[in-house]
């Protein structure tokens, strides 16, 4: 969140100004600080990346506000290396199988 005036923030979802006691956007409805929703927070962004979404995490890693601009670029390439890398180990694991 980002402070305009004495005791006013802008929404780090629409950029709306609103009060800085404010739990939540009055006109998005999105969490502000503490009331963030779970699944924009860095940690849980890391455990859905890594068991369930994939490379699909990295729209949550682009839209959370807790991380920076370059944070957020170098974790989305190394999501996406490691997707790669996994996909590319699951394709020569196959590989070895048919083998047999």
């Amino acid at each position: 969140m980002e402070a305009t005036t004495t005791g006013s923030v802008r929404c780090w979802h629409c950029g709306r100004t609103i009060d800085a006691s404010d739990r939540h956007c009055r006109d998005c409805g999105e969490g502000q600080g503490g009331a963030l929703a779970w699944y924009y927070r860095p940690l849980w962004i890391a455990v859905l990346a890594l068991t369930a979404l994939g490379p699909f995490a990295v729209v949550l890693i682009m839209r959370t506000p807790r991380l920076g601009r370059a944070t957020k670029w170098l974790a989305s390439l190394a999501l996406v290396g490691f997707s790669a890398w996994v996909a590319w180990e699951l394709r020569a694991a196959i590989d070895a199988l048919l083998e047999f």
